[in-house]
């Protein structure tokens, strides 16, 4: 029965064959195989920021921002939620047109050296992992989010905070729709979980290691395209104004993108009270509960 389905992909993708699904069906089929009863991604935020001494070792998300290796970021994301099953060792085997296809790139040859190249940058980030699969596939193990490579274990014990990437992230197109710098800080503000939160750009680029205008690019293409909307202005106390007062925008996500695998608490605010978001003693996280995350 494996020779026969075989020989038939043998044929499919010989000369004359059919063109296979577009990008956002591939993607679709994707996440069919995932079988995330949540419609949910659980990633650890040390994919977002670094945990060691001192944050000396760059997060992986920084590199692929600094980088500018939107590909490989995407590919991640993918694996992410394809990767959940503890059975397989958190790995799957596809071909790589497929991959390409998911990535929107159709012509074989150029897709299969982007996919190539995208699986190198992750593998160097010790993100994944790569070996020869059956049939001339390639084997991808999902590693630990940090960058240690480490074998990859479902997040949820306590002092293991995690995040829920929606499946709205492509049902919705975001995939195609937002720039990296959108997408940096559309995963930055999901690591935050909070329903309503300040995004404050010095805090940002200090904690995850990427510059102000990457900060501002990624917060105009949320606002543009609904992702996230102004509720208020905040008032917080500050030294840092002559009036000893600053205000600051707070953000909410838009419905689709709220994540079902958190409990919200948020902690108590007394607006004129805040904390200066750009002082070091600043925590804009509230308090939650999590739901121990399928992987």
């Amino acid at each position: 029965m494996e020779l026969m389905e075989s020989q038939m992909e043998d044929a499919a993708a010989g000369d004359g064959a059919p063109i296979g699904p577009d990008q956002k069906r591939t993607i679709a089929l994707f996440l069919e195989q995932s079988r995330r009863k949540n419609r949910t991604v659980p990633i650890r935020g040390s994919f977002l920021q670094s945990q060691g001494p001192g944050n000396a070792t760059p997060a992986p998300m920084q590199v692929l921002v600094t980088r500018k290796q939107e590909r490989a970021l995407e590919l991640y994301l993918l694996l992410a939620a394809v990767t959940g099953s503890e059975k397989s060792g958190f790995a799957v085997t596809e071909w790589s047109t497929s991959w390409a296809r998911a990535l929107g790139i159709f012509d074989e040859k150029n897709g299969g050296a982007a996919v190539s190249r995208a699986w190198r940058a992750l593998r160097e980030l010790k993100v994944v992992a790569t070996a020869r699969g059956d049939g001339r596939r390639t084997k991808v193990t999902k590693l630990k989010e940090d960058g240690s490579g480490a074998r990859y274990a479902a997040p949820g014990a306590v002092g293991d905070p995690y995040f829920q990437l929606p499946f709205a992230y492509w049902e919705e197109d975001l995939n195609t729709k937002l720039s990296l710098p959108g997408k940096a800080i559309f995963l930055i503000a999901l690591s935050l979980r909070q329903t309503e939160f300040p995004l404050v750009h010095t805090r940002i680029c200090d904690r995850y290691g990427i510059n102000k205008q990457t900060v501002a690019k990624g917060i105009q293409d949320l606002l543009a395209y609904g992702v996230i909307k102004q509720t208020r202005m905040e008032q917080y106390d500050t030294l840092r104004t002559k009036s000893g007062v600053g205000l600051r925008p707070l953000y909410q996500f838009a419905e689709s993108f709220i994540q079902p695998g958190i409990l919200w608490a948020s902690a108590p605010r007394n607006a004129s009270h805040r904390t200066d978001p750009e002082g070091d003693n600043h925590d804009h996280r509230s308090t939650f509960t999590s739901i121990p995350a399928s992987a």
